[in-house]
């Protein structure tokens, strides 16, 4: 038998294999969090889609150890898939996995890295009820953008508006109070399918208010809690023309690429407590000072 070639994987990456590529190079890590048919693998996969054909703003592809796993996420949006609609595959239980990009930036040397954790969102809705659960979800304390999405649709239906408003307060509590949130991290809050709350023209503009309050309600409660809080509008994946595809992709992956907030120094004053000692309040005579 002739000797074969071992390929390297091609499948989303444990934590593990993630926190290899944090160590080889400079990387982001963005948690993206929300309840089943939010929108979440449709952010990430649409960012790779987009990405094979032009740059998303200032990024170009650079490269990935994940295609199969994002070729999987985006197939179903494709026509290649011959579905009347696009669709996103739906995420399953177990263990956070990890999307990888490497990016670079048309106005910088080098190339930065971006890991996109991907859990079920169903977990996360359990640590309403049991925040604990949340502490076994280590994604959330290594994150440097905590992504946190607001389903434009069900803001479109008056029986579950409210129940989004509620899902991002009670997730972003549960987060807070399990000890998993990090005061250097980044906190964006996403509208997703736009698309869908423009074409309603009855309910649409109720929707965006609706989602303003939410924004405004979590920056009066979390402000403290992180180094920045800003919400971002999406249609990663559009289903008819009422949004270009993509449509706030640049600048929500411009934020997720921000110097991250584990890296900045912060100052600290240092106020020399007096000595107990007399001799220890002198000050030298040479620097022309008086006694304390």
């Amino acid at each position: 038998m002739r000797p074969g070639i071992r390929l390297p994987g091609a499948e989303a990456l444990s934590a593990a294999a993630a926190q290899l590529v944090i160590r080889s190079q400079p990387c982001n890590v963005i948690a993206i969090v929300g309840p089943h048919e939010s929108g979440k693998t449709s952010l990430i996969g649409g960012i790779y889609d987009l990405l094979q054909y032009s740059m998303i703003g200032r990024y170009a592809f650079a490269g990935t150890s994940t295609p199969h796993a994002f070729e999987r996420a985006c197939h179903d949006s494709r026509s290649a898939s011959k579905r009347g609609v696009p669709h996103m595959e739906r995420t399953e239980r177990g263990d956070a996995t990890y999307f990888h990009l490497d990016l670079v930036r048309v106005d910088r040397d080098g190339k930065r890295a971006a890991l996109f954790a991907n859990r079920d969102g169903e977990a996360y809705i359990e640590t309403h009820t049991n925040p604990d659960l949340a502490k076994g979800f280590v994604e959330l304390r290594r994150c440097d953008t905590l992504t946190v999405l607001a389903d434009g649709f069900k803001l479109l239906d008056d029986s579950e508006r409210h129940q989004v408003a509620s899902d991002v307060r009670l997730t972003l509590r549960a987060f807070e109070e399990s000890g998993q949130t990090r005061t250097w991290q980044q906190l964006a809050i996403v509208l997703t399918k736009i698309d869908a709350v423009r074409k309603d023209k009855d309910n649409g503009e109720r929707a965006i208010r609706d989602f303003n309050r939410i924004v405004e309600d979590v920056r009066e409660e979390f402000a403290r809690h992180f180094m920045d809080i800003r919400p971002f509008q999406v249609a990663a994946s559009p289903k008819d023309g009422s949004a270009e595809r993509g449509e706030g992709m640049a600048d929500l992956l411009a934020y997720w690429m921000n110097e991250p907030g584990r890296y900045r120094h912060s100052q600290v004053s240092h106020s020399p407590q007096p000595s107990a000692r007399a001799f220890g309040r002198l000050r030298p005579v040479a620097l022309g000072g008086r006694n304390a």
